[in-house]
């Protein structure tokens, strides 16, 4: 697909790429998008100025006011929907579909779903935030609502009979006591457009007149029909951002300053010159790339190229080893707090037990199994990016001010591919290859290399923690002192024109880094006496660093909970009482507003997985047996938004190796209303095994200079070996019969990735009765703490 490619075309393209196999003329036969039938006057569909051969863009925005920007109905009875979402693997856009067919009253296999590209869906911001769901799922079921409303009306002026005496079902329209007078949706609109207009002061808000269903009415909605993109991505016929080709495509890599910040001196073009499919050197500032005819020249070439570079006079980075010292010294460049609730000093100069403690979690990164990659069209003046960026839209808009083009020039082709959760390198990739597309005149191919993604990918920040907690004589937790400082002075927003790592190559400065911050506990229990302090401490390299900081899946979460629900399992532990029976008194001691709401659930969450577990209550630690291997088991709990989450997790502890292994994960899960049963455990699931890596394995490794954990090796991740024997998970208002059936659906793309660290650490106290408040918890850091405590 090139840009010269009519709009109809390209979405065939995206039709074809989600699961729905349709040739150009097919599409342009049945689409509602284009109107062919005798006597129709034919019209562009909403995302395209014209139907003969379109020249490249502009690409206006689609209308979210408009009924057809969302929903086309084809004369063969079949829907799709156009949503602005993008899918991160976890089965959103079958949610999505699901929902809409619901509201419509078509079948779910009567549906196909394009999402994220920005010439042809309405901007919902991609994903992020794990609000796809929560929030832009009432839209998307509003405006279904809206179309079937209108398709009942035109089969009522087409029977004579009032809407009230229509039924419909499966996109078939009936006379209530007169079967033989039906019409299907395709009949009354197949090929030609809604025309209505809808509602709403942002896409947000976006409506109809038309009200959604109530749950008791929704049929497709708690069910677990099979993911659309599962079969394509087991047979490999799924084609993924990585697969772009177009005519005349070049392919390019970067070479990266050496060392954190170096400055460029010369480039010897001259010592690639002479390679094989050789086409250009292009640098600005400190940024550097070779572009080639094919990808393993431009390889070979970004090797071979001599780049003199001089070092800094003196080192930038701390050194990972020195992290945490560096941290705790260092002058913050912001804080938030104290906040204080009740009289904390006098509740610990009364108290019966004080129990202090310190935690460090590191920078760790996304380290995607497939690096960052994109290829960039620039033919006929406009800007094509193929990208699997989470983030569509807003690559549209920073990639429209980085190069100083009228956004409706630019346009993203939003594909899949492994770049996801959070501020991910994807966004640095599409940048790169627009700039150098631009530069050269052609199509181009970028991607970065493993030890790239794996050393300059953006990392989410570090954090150390200073706790403190006091007991009444009664074993209750009275008062809680938490500090939490964080390495986020310069937190990278989602595809900024001035941030990315190309412009700040280039020598862009914002004159204030946009700080990120030190996140406090998500939890509901009832202290009453309280401090919380958050700070964020700069490092000395702001720009141009290999640790740059931003949103990592469920960003400062798991680094919080860790800290928060290691530190209450170590008061329940001085408290000699069980972890379990100790968070649910905190939680029962809560009000009955409406915190007492988010309280009553986190309580039926904890329950449900320790019934699911089969906990036994005791207090931590076990006894410690003679045996080479100690068993544990560790609980904790939080809240993301509205969804709320306790996970326990069983491990095995090697005493002779460190070696940890999560033998046996369950989890009580509390995310409202739940769309795909079967999808929602996966992807719980999912979120767990990623923070068993992060709790077990991962760790950004740097010496002053750069980034040392540059591959598999030295960034080890799970693997199969490491993989739970056991996943239990229960839906707590899920399926077969929901206890709250008012709830809506919440979000839950990351809330199960918070609490799971803190379990893992938990549940090795348990089995050892060594307390580790350091992640990762890999062997040799294990095997020295059992060594140090004789154990």
């Amino acid at each position: 697909m090139t840009p010269a490619t009519t709009i109809p075309a390209a979405i065939a393209e995206l039709l074809e790429r989600h699961g729905q196999t349709t040739s150009r003329r097919e599409f342009l036969r049945t689409s509602g998008m284009l109107v062919v039938s005798a006597g129709a006057a034919a019209f562009a569909g909403p995302f395209a100025t014209s139907v003969s051969a379109q020249a490249a863009g502009p690409y206006p925005d689609p209308n979210f006011r408009q009924l057809d920007s969302w929903i086309v109905i084809h004369q063969d009875n079949t829907a799709t929907f156009y949503v602005g979402k993008t899918d991160c693997g976890q089965g959103t856009g079958t949610a999505f579909r699901q929902m809409m067919a619901d509201e419509l009253d078509i079948a779910y296999a009567s549906t196909t779903c394009v999402m994220g590209s920005t010439d042809v869906t309405v901007d919902q911001g991609g994903s992020g935030g794990s609000d796809a769901i929560q929030t832009d799922g009432w839209p998307m079921r509003r405006v279904a609502a809206e179309a079937r409303r209108v398709l009942l009306e035109m089969a009522s002026s087409r029977f004579g009979v009032p809407a009230s005496a229509l039924a419909v079902s499966n996109a078939v329209i009936t006379v209530a006591g007169d079967s033989a007078k039906r019409v299907t949706y395709g009949e009354l609109i197949g090929g030609r457009r809604f025309n209505v207009a809808l509602t709403g002061a942002n896409i947000d808000a976006t409506t109809g007149v038309a009200k959604v269903k109530p749950v008791q009415d929704l049929k497709i909605v708690g069910q677990s029909p099979q993911r659309y993109d599962i079969p394509a991505k087991v047979d490999g016929s799924l084609k993924w951002a990585v697969d772009v080709k177009l005519p005349g495509m070049v392919h390019a890599r970067n070479v990266k300053p050496p060392v954190a910040g170096a400055t460029l001196v010369s480039i010897d073009e001259s010592s690639v010159r002479g390679l094989p499919g050789f086409v250009k050197v292009v640098s600005k500032g400190n940024y550097v790339a070779v572009v080639c005819e094919r990808e393993e020249q431009a390889i070979a070439a970004s090797r071979q190229l001599k780049v003199n570079w001089q070092k800094p006079a003196t080192p930038q980075l701390p050194g990972s080893d020195n992290l945490f010292t560096f941290m705790r010294n260092a002058k913050p460049s912001s804080s938030q707090g104290p906040t204080i609730v009740g009289n904390p000093d006098a509740a610990f100069s009364s108290a019966a037990k004080v129990v202090e403690a310190e935690y460090d979690f590191p920078f760790q990164g996304h380290t995607a199994i497939g690096p960052a990659h994109a290829t960039a069209d620039p033919s006929d003046g406009q800007m094509t990016i193929y990208s699997n960026d989470m983030k569509s839209y807003g690559m549209r808009n920073g990639v429209a001010t980085f190069l100083g083009m009228p956004r409706e020039q630019v346009r993203v082709v939003w594909m899949e591919g492994p770049q996801g959760y959070g501020r991910t390198a994807a966004d640095d990739a599409g940048f790169e290859a627009a700039y150098l597309a631009r530069e050269i005149g052609r199509p181009v191919r970028v991607q970065w290399m493993r030890n790239e993604e794996t050393a300059w990918d953006t990392k989410g920040p570090a954090f150390t923690f200073k706790m403190r907690g006091a007991l009444d004589a009664q074993g209750n937790l009275v008062a809680l002192d938490y500090q939490a400082r964080s390495a986020d002075y310069c937190h990278l927003g989602y595809n900024e024109a001035d941030t990315v790592l190309i412009s700040q190559l280039m020598g862009t400065r914002r004159a204030t880094p946009a700080a990120g911050s030190a996140a406090t506990p998500s939890n509901m229990y009832a202290i009453p006496h309280t401090r919380t302090v958050a700070e964020v401490v700069p490092l000395p390299l702001v720009w141009e660093t290999p640790i740059r900081t931003g949103n990592l899946r469920d960003p400062n979460g798991p680094q919080s909970t860790f800290a928060a629900e290691s530190f209450i399992d170590e008061m329940a532990a001085a408290a000699k009482a069980d972890a379990v029976e100790f968070r649910l008194r905190l939680l029962t001691a809560g009000t009955s507003d409406d915190s007492g709401f988010k309280r009553a659930r986190s309580i039926a969450a904890i329950k449900a997985a320790a019934q699911a577990f089969g906990w036994d209550t005791r207090p931590s630690p076990r006894p410690v047996g003679n045996g080479p291997v100690l068993t544990g088991r560790g609980i904790a709990y939080t809240f993301r938004s509205q969804t709320v989450v306790a996970v326990i997790a069983e491990v095995e502890v090697n005493r002779e190796t460190g070696r940890v292994w999560v033998k046996r994960l369950a989890c009580g899960h509390d995310c409202g209303l739940v769309i795909n049963p079967e999808g929602l455990r996966r992807t719980i699931e999912g979120g767990m095994l990623h923070s068993v890596s992060r709790a077990l394995h991962e760790e950004v490794a740097f010496d002053t200079e750069k980034v040392t954990s540059v591959d598999w090796n030295t960034h080890p991740t799970l693997t199969h070996a490491d993989a739970p024997e056991r996943i239990d998970i229960v839906l707590v208002n899920g399926d077969p019969n929901p206890n709250r059936p008012d709830l809506p659906h919440y979000g839950a793309g990351e809330t199960s990735c918070k609490p799971t660290i803190a379990a893992v650490a938990n549940a090795v106290f348990d089995a050892t009765g060594v307390r580790l408040r350091r992640v990762p918890l890999r062997n040799a850091r294990v095997l020295a703490a059992l060594k140090a405590a004789r154990v």
